[in-house]
């Protein structure tokens, strides 16, 4: 629910679920409509692309608590019940926790 009450007013309906090849991504409304937009004029420019971004997207209410339940097809991907969030700037992902600790770098500072 604090990841819910920190999106914008017209946001806090749900989230959409575009499933990749090792995570899950959960996009606000706002977003996709901002990445929609700066795909520009041309919708033929990449068609195999938009066919199966958009034919896998799957949209998701939160419920009275505030949670959002995955789908079976999308909950199957991951090996343990286990996941975990993470930002990535306007939106979020789900990873299955070795699959990110295997992804991700330390970053150096210095």
């Amino acid at each position: 629910s604090e990841l819910r009450d920190a999106l914008s007013p017209e946001d806090r309906q749900g989230l959409y679920l575009i499933p990749g090849s090792k995570c899950v991504l959960l996009w606000p409304r706002s977003y996709l409509d901002a990445y929609t937009e700066r795909q520009g004029s041309d919708p033929l420019g990449n068609l195999a692309f938009n066919r199966s971004f958009y034919s896998q997207m799957i949209f998701r209410s939160f419920d009275g608590t505030g949670r959002i339940v995955l789908p079976g097809e999308i909950a199957e991907r991951f090996k343990t019940r286990e996941v975990t969030i993470v930002g990535a700037g306007r939106y979020l992902e789900l990873w299955d926790p070795a699959d990110l600790k295997a992804r991700i770098t330390p970053l150096d500072f210095a």
